[in-house]
């Protein structure tokens, strides 16, 4: 895996970075109502805010209000339709997942 791409999915998937994303996607937003909508500890909001800032996904307007930044919003062509791809997926039944026929192994599993 190409080590920014892991980068990327590891930042993403920390605690609260997404559902951050996720708000910001619309529009600004304070760091209270991201506190609130997303029910996040301050201490661990603040920490995540400034891993998307050091990121370059999320900036601080002038009025102290959270957006995305360009590159943010170019995420957002990919984000989506993965998002729309994970709604499909998890309205399949696990036995839907697994295709007809195909081995209970993925290659090189063990």
């Amino acid at each position: 895996m190409p080590a920014a791409l892991a980068a990327l999915v590891e930042l993403l998937g920390r605690r609260y970075a997404l559902g951050v994303y996720w708000q910001l996607r619309t529009g600004t937003e304070s760091f209270r109502t991201l506190a609130a909508r997303l029910d996040a500890p301050q201490a661990q909001l603040t920490q995540r805010l400034r891993e998307l800032r050091e990121g370059g996904i999320v900036e601080v307007d002038e009025a102290g209000e959270y957006r995305l930044t360009a590159h943010g919003r170019r995420l957002q062509g990919v984000i989506e339709p993965l998002a729309a791809w994970a709604d499909e997926w998890g309205a399949l039944r696990p036995r839907q997942r697994v295709p007809r026929g195909a081995a209970s192994r993925g290659y090189d599993e063990p």
